[in-house]
């Protein structure tokens, strides 16, 4: 496989994933592979980055979380107002997803290894 295929290219992902180990490693993931990260441990801090900053290239968001916004809540808001791309992350495969989420969204499953979370993420960054 071509390392270009995964590999980053300084594009900012905000990262939004309420349990902090699972956030460390995929965020050492992403920066290893070349993204910038900016960290969100909830969809209302998502929010308040996006609100102060308009370089964030991609959205990856965990689907569960608690707070009144899910993750696919967050990435339908964010696709709608500002045209962020998005990719979701779910460790419950089978409850966590509408099934129109599957259409709009790419769906990364927990646990997930660097080069699929590489091969996703530049996907989605390459769609037109």
């Amino acid at each position: 496989m071509s390392e270009s295929k995964i590999e980053g290219r300084g594009e900012k992902i905000l990262f939004v994933e309420d349990q902090e180990d699972v956030a460390e490693v995929a965020q050492a993931m992403l920066e290893e592979l070349g993204y910038a990260v900016i960290y969100a441990p909830n969809a209302q801090a998502a929010l308040d980055i996006l609100q102060e900053r308009d370089d964030i290239d991609l959205l990856l968001t965990d689907i569960v979380m608690p707070g009144s916004l899910n993750g696919a809540d967050l990435a339908l808001r964010v696709q709608e107002e500002i045209g962020l791309k998005a990719v979701l992350v779910t460790g419950y495969a089978d409850k966590a997803i509408p099934s129109d989420q599957f259409d709009r969204f790419d769906v990364i499953l927990k646990p997930f290894r660097m080069e699929e979370l590489g091969e996703r993420v530049r996907a989605a960054l390459d769609a037109s």
